[in-house]
């Protein structure tokens, strides 16, 4: 790690995370609100097209898909290369299953090759120490032969940064970023496990392996609370604060997606199934169903806590109990962070029950509920709707969303970003406050002699 970076780590001020879920080919959505972001900075901070995200985020963390925005951004690269990559490499991929669905219990619905080739090209031999790494960079994987959630940091005061030169382990630091991002990536029935070397001998050969799984299948497919606890554990090396206004997280999804089945209501467009067609299911599929409501469960209780540990200017509507948790009292004394959470429901529905951030509301038109179907699927190669999914991303970024001083009756809205949101106190480009200057000692009046 370069020493550029531990200065940023150790610099006094707030800090800034970017937090990026998993969802495959839906990571195009991700970089759609991306891309509105950094036009955004770009014009308040003044650099033109020489800016980047890894400028303004001390710390870029993902999952899966997440993990490959993540990682190529902490590298400096601009939003649309990385999109211009995803279409060339999405279709790609995902161009041919080697089985149909049914028999992605036994073998991957897809080859690793296409991945590890791009990853290859794009990655190269970099390591987690590597200095291209211009930013924090945090990559969440599911170890499986240890049955342990990963968490991996380019932050050399992390604990396991490097290994005691008694052992014969490899240190995290020496990792390469293309093994982890691609096990980060490997989403179980769709890809195969990836093995990355964990040990040597005296001779200097592999002689203990890794095995990872996609970090969906850990609780951190969202890392956002992840993230919020790695830069306050010392184990870590940040030791970061926290409060409102020295910490912010902007968190960014691939897409609201949850998987119901209800009876038909013939008066209501919906994207939940028939409820007959759970009934004629078989049991395999009803535990798919089930495991498949596990990422959804979970993010849902994730933002659920962080918007009770922040006031966020424009709160996740969690379900029809807490709505946007207006109501809910802090878990702290005082917020403990800015949080702010971004994401799109993949949904359809009547007008008068959309919500600026479902999709039909975004795009300004009614979709069918096959095609949205389509665009809630993780191994999408059809540019069209890829196309869908990224312009869904940008309007997301371009929107007026509500505000948390709103009522039901009467809804509040502002732009999703704008010139004070990020809150502004957190730009980096800022001039620093001057610190006051201590006042100078009165000098005690003169007394006069003594007779």
């Amino acid at each position: 790690m370069s020493a550029h970076l531990r200065e940023r780590f150790n610099r006094p001020g707030p800090k800034r995370i970017l937090a990026l879920d998993g969802g495959g080919a839906r990571g195009l959505l991700t970089l759609g609100v991306l891309a509105q972001l950094e036009r955004h900075l770009a014009e308040r901070s003044g650099q033109g097209d020489n800016f980047r995200l890894a400028h303004y985020f001390d710390l870029i963390g993902g999952t899966s898909t997440g993990a490959i925005i993540a990682t190529t951004l902490a590298l400096e690269w601009r939003v649309r290369d990385v999109v211009d990559l995803y279409f060339k490499l999405l279709p790609a991929i995902f161009a041919r299953p080697q089985v149909p669905g049914p028999l992605r219990v036994l073998i991957p619905a897809f080859k690793n090759k296409a991945l590890t080739q791009a990853l290859q090209e794009h990655l190269g031999n970099r390591q987690l120490k590597s200095e291209d790494l211009k930013t924090g960079l945090a990559i969440h994987a599911k170890r499986i032969d240890s049955g342990s959630a990963w968490i991996v940091v380019n932050n050399a005061d992390w604990c396991y940064f490097n290994a005691h030169s008694s052992t014969e382990g490899i240190p995290n630091s020496d990792f390469y970023l293309r093994d982890l991002v691609q096990g980060s990536a490997a989403a179980p029935t769709y890809f195969s496990d990836v093995r990355v070397p964990l040990a040597r001998n005296k001779s200097g050969n592999v002689s203990g392996y890794a095995h990872f799984f996609d970090g969906g299948v850990s609780p951190n497919n969202n890392p956002a609370l992840q993230l919020l606890l790695t830069v306050t554990e010392p184990a870590f090396g940040f030791n970061w604060q926290a409060g409102e206004d020295k910490l912010l997280i902007w968190s960014v999804g691939t897409g609201y997606v949850r998987k119901r089945f209800e009876k038909r209501n013939r008066k209501r467009r919906s994207s939940a199934k028939p409820i007959g067609d759970f009934r004629r299911l078989m049991y395999s599929s009803k535990v798919m169903a089930a495991l498949e409501g596990y990422n959804h469960d979970i993010c849902q209780q994730q933002i659920t806590t962080l918007q009770m540990l922040s006031n966020p200017r424009f709160p996740w509507y969690v379900n029809s109990e807490v709505k946007m948790q207006t109501a809910t009292p802090l878990l702290s004394r005082e917020p403990v962070l800015t949080f702010q959470r971004y994401d799109a429901r993949l949904e359809v529905d009547e007008p008068e029950f959309r919500r600026p951030e479902h999709i039909e509301s975004l795009l300004g038109e009614d979709l069918s509920p096959k095609l949205v179907e389509k665009l809630r699927k993780l191994d999408i190669k059809d540019p069209a709707l890829l196309d869908i999914l990224y312009r869904t991303g940008e309007a997301l970024g371009a929107k007026q969303l509500i505000r948390r001083d709103s009522s039901d009756a009467n809804p509040k809205t502002s732009a999703a970003i704008a010139p004070d949101w990020p809150p502004a106190a957190f730009d980096p480009w800022r001039p620093a406050a001057p610190v006051a200057a201590e006042p100078a000692a009165e000098t005690p009046p003169a007394q006069p002699p003594q007779a």
